[in-house]
């Protein structure tokens, strides 16, 4: 389940403008190429995807660009969306989203809410060999973020989020594990990218530190520390990317089930089981963004994982290599957001991915 909701989360953050951050060389913030030169821009996209472990997903995902105001030409547009979904093996989620960029671009604010039910696995080191137990998560949250420019390229941000889970292993009949963390984050993103929703140039790096503390009620106290960092180059004269990104992953603390880390989506895709998960991730990746016309373009990726804290102590420090290609279709063509499709191949394992913008 916590593959599931980060790749929702991440996804939608995305749109929003890249897990949480944004843009340009001259001011730090948007306008220009980021913003809509519609009252709303409106678009409703359908949403297909494949996963060996959820089936075929089908769905909606109808979004909205705006500018909240028309004398503010540096913030980029701000975006409004729903999802529904539904997958072959009877999972299925709802949720909402906006980001709102504020002020010439000193603000930002995150807002998202969603519930579902999904099933899913995880892998577990016994019988002799291993195998694969399933698992329902019934889960439903809310999150809120804002973020302020405190210098030129240099953002800071605070964050809240409540996450409920109700999950019941079919090994286990008859019983549910209930828990509910109320989450506190702290953002530090300094972004120097060219683009907020399609960068050709330029760097953003990011740190996350999502705190559960006792006084906010959590059975179980832990930090969760993300650290990223997204480096493009401009190739062919300005048509092409190659964007590489870095990342760091672990916990300070007992991390629950649900917060573990997993492989799989963004980082790194080719793996959609579940099957390599820990209190620690680490990967690099590079992707090259091939425009061939003024809408479309292929995209090669390729990328190597570790997990380390590893339910499974076999799987600490095993290398975890990611290849694969996918198909970009331009459905904002003023901000340059894309829609596509992305396979990918892993160690003995492949994906399918549905893809609303790009994977960082």
């Amino acid at each position: 389940m916590k593959l599931f909701l980060s790749i929702l989360i991440a996804s939608l953050f995305f749109i929003c403008n890249t897990p949480t951050h944004a843009q340009s060389f001259g001011t730090g913030g948007g306008g220009g190429d980021t913003r809509t030169d519609k009252k709303v821009d409106f678009m409703p996209i359908p949403y297909i995807n494949y996963n060996r472990s959820l089936g075929f997903s089908i769905g909606a995902l109808p979004m909205a660009m705006y500018n909240l105001s028309q004398k503010d030409t540096i913030s980029p547009s701000s975006v409004t969306g729903l999802l529904g979904m539904w997958t072959t093996n009877d999972s299925w989620f709802g949720l909402v989203f906006s980001r709102f960029y504020l002020k010439e671009d000193r603000y930002r604010i995150t807002f998202a809410a969603g519930l579902g039910s999904i099933n899913f696995q995880t892998y577990v080191p016994f019988p002799i060999g291993g195998d694969f137990v399933d698992y329902n998560t019934g889960v439903n949250f809310i999150k809120i973020e804002v973020q302020r420019r405190v210098v030129k390229h240099l953002f800071l941000g605070l964050n809240y989020m409540n996450t409920d889970f109700n999950t019941s292993f079919d090994v286990i009949k008859d019983t549910t594990l209930a828990s509910n963390l109320q989450t506190l984050g702290i953002v530090l993103s300094y972004d120097h990218r060219d683009n907020v929703y399609y960068p050709y140039k330029g760097h953003i790096g990011n740190i996350n530190l999502d705190m559960n503390p006792e006084f906010l009620g959590n059975e179980t106290q832990n930090t969760k520390v993300s650290i990223d960092f997204n480096k493009y180059f401009a190739f062919r004269r300005g048509k092409d990317v190659l964007a590489t990104r870095a990342y760091i992953g672990f916990g300070i603390g007992d991390l629950i089930f649900n917060q573990q880390f997993i492989v799989g989506e963004s980082d790194i895709r080719g793996y959609t089981q579940g099957k390599y998960r820990g209190n620690s991730m680490y990967n690099l990746q590079a992707e090259y963004r091939w425009n061939f016309h003024k809408k479309m373009a292929i995209n090669f990726f390729g990328g190597l994982a570790t997990v380390a804290g590893a339910n499974d102590d076999s799987q600490n420090g095993t290398l975890l290599p990611g290849v694969g290609v996918g198909y970009r279709f331009n459905v904002f063509p003023k901000n340059h957001m894309n829609v596509g499709l992305d396979g990918a191949v892993g160690n003995d394992d492949w994906g399918v991915y549905f893809r609303i913008g790009e994977a960082f």
